[in-house]
């Protein structure tokens, strides 16, 4: 028999950034729940809007699948007398299983003689499964930040109202603490009735949707993409293409309707950042740009809770609010506008960069000197030396400027444009701004050389340091986001092919701190953990990107400290892995028996046969070249496997260990030569087969 169960979880409005990981915890916990009790089930959809999530749960196998297990008793040895008749052992064993003797069974276990009883375990009933953990189930849900209401021990991100529990179109009851649970849901908070009768499970998302509320996550974004392109249509323009925004809306309407407002052209006589940033990061509208020149248009496009109608009052409130918040920043853009962006420089010394780590005048100061350091280390030329100072000395000048003080998702921005107003170079605007580049995982990495240093510069002296006053990064307390910094950075290394030792950028750091601050941290412990946090980044994110978690660690748990050569590494050796089995084997036979690596010279005069001469010959032969990139790493292991078969036949034919002690070492030496040849790439040890 096949069941079908709907469960909806009642909320108050829930953040839509919490949902889509709601969603992911609640489709896995209930394919674990089905196969922890080996049920079956044809689909688990889950649904959403910004008051519930909805779980669908099709063709639930109902059926019984009893299976027949054995359960061990007493030794036969002590379950029967001398007259063959059960001792207490044995009765007590059948008592405790609701066995007769009939059941008895005699089977062999580690050599002996035991009783054994055969019986079916039956399955639990879809209902008893469901019924049994369904609230512990929806208990386990955890968030970043969830709150208690009530006397109830359940956490949430936000209070559960009630709960719609229908199994084959009747109610199934759990206890819930007292929260409801039947088959009564809500619908929109405005527009729909607060008490609607759930018959069966096939008209539940119709009745929602006669209230107000379109259940299915993927049809809010198709009508929201509708009426946006239909408006555009009208308006001639096209809106702008976000979809963070877009899947945020979508998270915050159970019912979507599109209206248009219109701006006074005189707005946008103002940087278009500066009118793009309230429109969608503080009232989620969506600009609209023209097609042609992709210029702002005097027009913004919001996503309506609701129908269409009293949609002039509705567009008009939502205009009210964006004037307001346009005139701000007209009026904070013209006090700024009025001074020159190196003025405010001074007024960082107001503004604490992190308590123990001085103000941002300070890190104005490190940045400077940290750039001209890594000018030298990246060998960048002298033509870029005093834009990237200026860039440096004017980085953080807009902190204290009223518009991003107001809206601080302008930092970097507003640089480049105070910037470019008060007649600073191209170079200088842009690497102002590309400094806090990436500022969103996968968000554009800067381009500029000054934007990459700077960039790099920012990063590495917040990491630093924030380690060096021992503010580590610890599961998810991250409150100064250097996991996005570091991985920032890491990208931008790659991205951009730099071949840097990560080493020697923390040392100029920490001599910077000492320099500029004066600074007391242990050396050796900020160096290690810093090197140690930015390397798990790197680890993670190689990871992501496909590559075999035992490749990355045969690469990145060595001493190297370049992460551009260590990406490449990876590559290299995940493409040799996957190809060359017998090569590993080979590779791992010779690093077994390779001992005390500093025995590397090899004396000719001590080789004894043939055999032996050839492999010394054949070890004599390896070219070495330095690595620029992957394919010389490639090409590295490629010349060593030509070693195989000569190695193998050495192997097999020669003792390495003997008693004199010369040729001992000596032969150690020519395995050495080749196992250090390999550890420059990777470490075989690591490679799980």
């Amino acid at each position: 028999m096949m069941s079908r169960y709907l469960l909806e979880i009642g909320v108050e409005e829930i953040p839509s950034d919490y949902i889509e990981a709601t969603k992911t915890q609640l489709k896995d916990k209930f394919k674990k729940l089905i196969d922890d009790n080996k049920l079956t089930v044809d689909e688990i959809r889950v649904e959403s809007t910004p008051r519930r999530f909805a779980i669908f749960l099709e063709n639930i196998n109902a059926g019984e699948s009893d299976e027949l297990i054995s359960i061990k008793g007493p030794s036969a040895a002590i379950a029967y007398d001398e007259n063959g008749n059960p001792n207490k052992p044995l009765l007590g064993f059948l008592r405790g299983q609701g066995a007769e003797l009939s059941d008895v069974v005699v089977k062999d276990f580690n050599g002996s003689d035991y009783i054994f009883i055969e019986k079916k375990e039956e399955s639990k009933s879809v209902e008893e499964v469901l019924r049994e953990n369904v609230y512990d189930l929806v208990k386990s849900i955890s968030f970043s930040r969830s709150m208690r209401w009530g006397a109830k021990s359940i956490r949430w991100a936000r209070p559960i109202r009630y709960f719609v529990s229908i199994l084959d179109d009747k109610v199934l009851d759990f206890d819930a603490e007292g929260i409801s649970v039947g088959n009564i849901t809500k619908g929109h908070r405005s527009l729909g009735s607060d008490h609607i009768e759930i018959s069966t499970i096939d008209e539940y998302e119709g009745k929602l949707r006669e209230n107000y509320v379109i259940l299915s996550s993927k049809e809010r974004r198709d009508l929201i993409i509708r009426g946006l392109n239909k408006i555009n249509m009208e308006k001639g323009g096209e809106f702008m293409k976000d979809e963070d925004l877009l899947h945020e809306v979508v998270n915050i309407v159970e019912y979507p309707t599109v209206l248009a407002g219109n701006i006074d052209e005189k707005y946008l006589e103002l940087p278009k950042e500066v009118i793009i940033t309230p429109m969608k990061d503080h009232q989620r509208y969506f600009p609209v740009l023209d097609e042609k020149t992709g210029h702002l248009l005097p027009y913004f496009l919001l996503v309506r809770n609701g129908d269409d109608n009293h949609s002039e009052n509705v567009v008009s409130g939502n205009k009210k609010v964006l004037v307001a918040r346009l005139e701000d920043a007209k009026f904070f853009y013209d006090i700024d506008t009025a001074r020159p962006l190196e003025s405010y420089v001074e007024e960082l010394k107001n503004l604490t960069f992190f308590e123990g780590l001085g103000d941002m005048y300070q890190k104005t100061q490190r940045l400077m000197d940290l750039t001209a350091k890594y000018q030298q280390q990246l060998n960048l030329g002298e033509d870029i030396k005093e834009d990237l100072k200026r860039a440096a000395y004017l980085s953080k000048a807009d902190l204290v400027t009223k518009m991003v003080i107001e809206f601080t998702e302008l930092e970097g921005t507003m640089g480049r444009i105070y910037a470019k107003e008060s007649g600073e170079s191209d170079r200088v605007a842009t690497a102002i701004e590309e400094q806090y580049f990436p500022n969103s995982a996968g968000g554009a990495l800067p381009k500029s050389i000054t934007g990459i240093v700077l960039s790099i510069a920012d990063k590495i002296d917040s990491i630093v340091g924030l380690y060096a006053i021992e503010r580590y990064v610890t599961g998810s307390q991250d409150p100064f986001g250097l996991r996005r910094r570091a991985l920032g950075l890491i990208n931008i290394i790659l991205k951009n092919n730099i071949d840097v030792d990560l080493k020697k950028l923390i040392n100029d750091s920490l001599i910077v701190y000492t320099e500029k601050n004066g600074l007391p941290f242990d050396y050796d412990t900020t160096m290690e953990k810093s090197i140690e946090f930015i390397k798990d980044r790197l680890r993670n994110l190689l990871i992501d990107d496909g590559y075999r978690y035992d490749v990355v660690n045969s690469v990145i748990n060595s001493d190297d400290t370049n992460i551009l050569r260590i990406a490449q590494r990876v590559a290299a050796v995940s493409d040799f892995v996957e190809d060359n089995d017998d090569t590993l084997s080979y590779f791992t036979r010779i690093n077994n028996l390779a001992r005390d690596r500093s025995l590397t010279e090899i004396n000719p005069d001590l080789l004894e046969n043939d055999i032996e001469r050839s492999f010394y010959e054949t070890i004599k032969s390896l070219e070495e070249k330095p690595f620029q990139n992957s394919e010389d790493y490639r090409n590295e292991l490629k010349l060593i496997a030509q070693t195989q078969n000569v190695g193998n036949d050495y192997l097999d034919n020669t003792m390495i260990n003997v008693e004199d002690e010369a040729v001992k070492n000596n032969r150690l030496a020519m395995l050495n030569t080749i196992s250090n040849r390999i550890s420059r790439v990777f470490d075989i040890s690591q490679i799980v087969r």
